[in-house]
């Protein structure tokens, strides 16, 4: 099924479309570049962010502390990430 992005209903305040995420850059908390989202992966037990530089975050509370569309950025704990 695919609609215009114009006919979709706005998400609910804190929620997305997952397509959206698509592009965003990650950063962790505390400001340290991760990448940018490549795809989102399906999982059995959550969703996982794909990122350009080939992290792998899983898409959950105690992981993605904000996911910002409109300020095009998403912020993650630190600790998900291997340091570079």
């Amino acid at each position: 099924l695919e609609l215009p992005r114009a006919e979709l209903p706005a998400p609910e305040e804190g929620a997305f479309y997952v397509f959206e995420l698509i592009g965003l850059p990650v950063e962790e908390d505390g400001g340290r570049p991760l990448g940018v989202v490549r795809e989102v992966l399906p999982g059995l037990a959550n969703d996982v962010l794909e990122l350009d530089s080939g992290v792998l975050l899983p898409l959950v509370e105690a992981c993605v502390l904000s996911v910002d569309v409109p300020g095009h950025r998403i912020v993650v704990a630190p600790g998900y990430a291997n340091p570079e």
